[in-house]
């Protein structure tokens, strides 16, 4: 896997996903799994991503809503400048974020 043509196709995932999110959908929940497939090729190629964990993306949390918002439930998120992205758990968003990190992805809506 060359980190050029992954960051590529990062970029295209999160560039969707931003679009998809403006109307309701599951664009998130996609999303997160082609990000979580391409974390596991990185790996499966010998990245060592837990030396990317620090970097423009970072781990974020979430505002809970609805019920989650009662019992204090909050959701971690992969962030970077005024874009997040929901992910399930923190593990997930952590890896998700040392490969953006370690592929250069821009902000989505960046130039």
């Amino acid at each position: 896997m060359h980190r050029t043509d992954a960051g590529r196709l990062a970029r295209e995932i999160l560039d969707t996903s931003s679009q998809l999110s403006r109307r309701p959908g599951t664009a998130e929940p996609l999303a997160c799994k082609l990000l979580e497939r391409l974390t596991g090729e990185a790996r499966r190629f010998g990245v060592a991503l837990e030396h990317y964990v620090v970097g423009p993306w970072h781990v974020g949390e979430a505002s809970p809503r609805g019920v989650s918002r009662f019992i204090g439930l909050a959701l971690p998120t992969v962030e970077r400048g005024g874009f997040a992205l929901a992910v399930a758990t923190l593990a997930e968003a952590a890896e998700i974020v040392a490969f953006l990190n370690w592929c250069d992805v821009p902000e989505p809506g960046a130039i």
